[in-house]
């Protein structure tokens, strides 16, 4: 692609040679004379100086100082996941039901779907427009998935669920599974059939091998341009917020609502019938035991020590009663000498 085609195409102005071919994406500290990458900040001034890249993407504040042609950008990083996308474009599967799929006479298919091997798509079901299925997914009875979404391989849809337009949904996923409730009888666990199935809105990213329970009553929810990592647990009517992103390993329990715009580290656990405001940064490894009414970022994991002062740091947050304890001694005797 040439240098004024991407730029065109990103709606960013150029600075240099307009025929300068680019192949390829690379690192700033090793892009070649026909590869492109992004500079974010000042920090990265240096690298920028000494790059040989073919096209960087700048901000206005470095464009000055960039030695190589370039593109000026008010947001690099998100131009540059454009770029991405035009310079390596994506390999898509040609419209079309594979031999071994198995389409029920009463789904409803729309124009240039793909179905991959050993699909199936079970009764009433209803693609959208140009929807790839991956192989050896399963697409329960009733399940609407919307125009431009597409499914990687194995991804199981279970009733009651509804997918919107332009999702991505990574291999292994199961929306739609039974949610973890039961009551307790006197013969032990009784399951309670959970009704809610799933809505899941538009643009909304799945990672591999994570698990979406359906409602008890109502559904679970997530909302438009959510954008949820691998190995991720949503438990049953879990509300999630327009825009969230959640990292890989989180767990969310049963009823808890997270607002929109909310940032989720890895490996964080959120406890049921919790609400978590608009705006929320958890960091990673935290567990969020109660509600957060106030946006901003917030905590609760114990952060990396060496071995040997994290074994004094243990000890000592061991000892915290009891030091408690002789703080409130030491005051009661401070304050009957002051009197």
């Amino acid at each position: 692609m040439k240098a004024s085609e991407l730029a065109d195409a990103l709606g960013l102005p150029l600075v240099g040679d307009p025929g300068r071919e680019i192949a390829t994406l690379a690192p700033l500290e090793r892009a070649g004379p026909d590869e492109l990458s992004f500079v974010v900040g000042a920090r990265l001034r240096a690298a920028m100086c000494a790059s040989r890249a073919g096209v960087l993407i700048v901000p206005e504040a470095l464009a000055a100082d960039c030695p190589v042609d370039h593109l000026i950008s008010p947001a690099p990083y998100a131009s540059y996941a454009q770029a991405s996308w035009l310079l390596t474009p994506e390999l898509r599967p040609a419209p079309g039901i594979h031999a071994s799929a198995h389409i029920d006479p009463t789904a409803t298919l729309g124009k240039d779907v793909s179905v991959g091997a050993f699909t199936s798509v079970g009764a009433g079901a209803r693609v959208g427009d140009g929807v790839i299925l991956g192989d050896g997914c399963r697409i329960a009875a009733g399940v609407e998935i919307g125009a431009g979404t597409r499914l990687f391989d194995n991804v199981c849809l279970s009733y009651r669920v509804t997918l919107g337009e332009h999702c991505r949904v990574q291999s292994g996923a199961v929306i739609g599974g039974e949610g973890f409730g039961y009551a307790p009888t006197a013969e032990g666990w009784s399951a309670i059939h959970q009704t809610g199935g799933v809505r899941i809105e538009n643009r909304v990213h799945i990672g591999v091998n994570t698990t979406i329970d359906a409602g008890a009553i109502d559904a679970t929810v997530i909302e438009d341009g959510v954008i949820i990592d691998n190995l991720i647990q949503v438990g049953h009517n879990v509300f999630i917020g327009q825009n969230t992103a959640i990292a890989a390993c989180a767990a969310i329990g049963g009823s808890a609502r997270i607002g929109r715009n909310c940032l989720i580290g890895g490996a964080t656990a959120i406890n049921g019938h919790i609400e978590i405001a608009d705006g929320v940064t958890v960091t990673g490894t935290s567990f969020v035991s109660r509600s957060i009414d106030t946006p901003g970022s917030y905590g609760s994991a114990v952060p990396l020590q060496a071995a040997r002062e994290w074994r004094r740091t243990f000890a000592a947050l061991s000892r915290l009663d009891e030091l408690l304890k002789r703080v409130r001694r030491l005051e009661k005797a401070t304050s009957k000498l002051e009197s």
